[in-house]
């Protein structure tokens, strides 16, 4: 139990640590461009895929999701999302 409470406690010191870092950087948010590929069921249990029109996403330089945005180091390594249609 103690081990528990000391893991919750160390998550809650890093993440205030970084809400702070957030805060009092000069610019904390970016912009990444996120390729869109749509993914379609076809007949015979085949797939089809078809690039749509790019999004930019803002995130945000920290190790944790602050504001809604996602980290930029997680999102700069994931650039690209399947969209399933059907």
């Amino acid at each position: 139990m103690k081990i528990l409470a000391g893991i919750a406690l160390l998550a809650a010191v890093a993440y205030g640590f970084d809400d702070l870092y957030v805060r009092m950087r000069h610019e904390p948010y970016a912009d990444v461009h996120i390729d869109r590929i749509l993914q379609t069921s076809q007949k015979f249990n085949k797939v089809g895929y078809e690039r749509i029109d790019p999004v930019t996403e803002k995130c945000v330089y920290a190790l944790f999701p602050h504001s809604g945005y996602s980290p930029c180091w997680y999102l700069m390594r994931h650039t690209s999302r399947i969209v399933n249609i059907g």
